[in-house]
């Protein structure tokens, strides 16, 4: 049913009366507060130790904990029916995979937890004082879609990769935008970035956290 993870898969591949309804957890640092709102609404279950999937007792409902970023691929394609997630990871999502009429998902409800921001961050004591210095420099982030599409504009593309300038030298990023899966916030210590663009906030948990569905129709 629900899903997310800090930093849906059907269990009957048919839609029948007799399948669970799937909802997505998120794993990680968003796992507890997810849980806890399950036991607010009277969801019974018990998840064996090790395994991603837990039946509810008295509902017809399968739980699938998953990382919250594989949350809207799984639940874009119709392969669950909910999913919970953060709203970060569904724009890094849509930033790689746009969604259509048809596709993607769609949120259907603020759950009223997670509140961080995706921020462009760099050195206290450094010399960089404005984004547009940046540019041409080495940035560290989880969220290169996202990252991506900030820097394009700030070079002064638009979103098909064409520039104001020559079309060849203009589809080509200036900035450098290097993938790091977790310790971001150690990049610029250890020299390996000029910037990082990364969550703050508390915990640095998530950004809003939301319920969603999938836009597919069956």
């Amino acid at each position: 049913m629900i899903a997310s993870s800090s930093r849906c898969q059907r269990v009957c591949s048919d839609p029948s009366p007799h399948s669970p309804y799937t909802n997505h957890l998120p794993e990680g640092r968003l796992n507890q507060a997810s849980l806890d709102l399950l036991s607010g609404s009277d969801i019974q279950f018990h998840r064996h130790n090790r395994l991603d999937i837990a039946l509810v007792k008295n509902l017809p409902i399968a739980l699938i904990f998953l990382p919250a970023s594989d949350i809207p691929t799984f639940v874009g394609e119709g392969r669950c029916e909910l999913g919970i997630t953060g709203q970060d990871v569904i724009a890094e999502h849509e930033a790689l995979v746009p969604p259509t009429e048809t596709t993607g998902v769609e949120e259907i409800m603020d759950l009223g937890f997670g509140s961080c921001k995706l921020q462009v961050q760099v050195p206290e004591a450094g010399e960089l004082q404005t984004v547009e210095q940046l540019v041409g420099k080495n940035i560290c982030t989880s969220f290169t879609a996202l990252s991506e599409q900030f820097f394009r504009k700030l070079e002064g593309h638009d979103m098909n990769g064409k520039g104001n300038g020559d079309a060849t030298e203009a589809q080509k990023l200036k900035t450098n935008i290097k993938y790091l899966g977790g310790s971001v916030e150690a990049a610029c210590a250890l020299g390996v970035a000029d910037a990082i663009v990364d969550l703050v906030g508390k915990s640095s948990e998530s950004c809003l956290v939301v319920l969603l569905r999938s836009r597919k129709q069956y």
